[in-house]
C-alpha cells in the first residue's frame, strides 16, 4: 500500500489544568511539588475517582 503524499497534522497540545489522583503518583518529585502548588493556587483541579462526568475537586 502506498504512503500518503500529504503529512497529517495534528493539533498543539495545551497545558494539562485538570489531574487524577493515580496521574500525581507516576511523576517525579520536582513535578509533582509544581503541579501540586498549582493546585493549591487553584489554577489546576483534581478529578474525583469514581465520580461522575464532571465532577471536580477544586482547592
Amino acid at each position: 500500500m502506498p504512503r500518503r503524499k500529504e503529512i497529517e497534522k495534528y493539533a498543539v497540545l495545551g497545558e494539562k489544568d485538570c489531574w487524577h489522583l493515580y496521574g500525581l503518583q507516576t511523576l517525579t518529585p520536582k513535578k509533582f511539588a509544581n503541579v501540586v502548588g498549582k493546585i493549591l493556587k487553584g489554577h489546576h483541579m483534581l478529578v474525583r475517582p469514581g465520580a461522575k462526568a464532571g465532577s471536580r475537586i477544586s482547592a
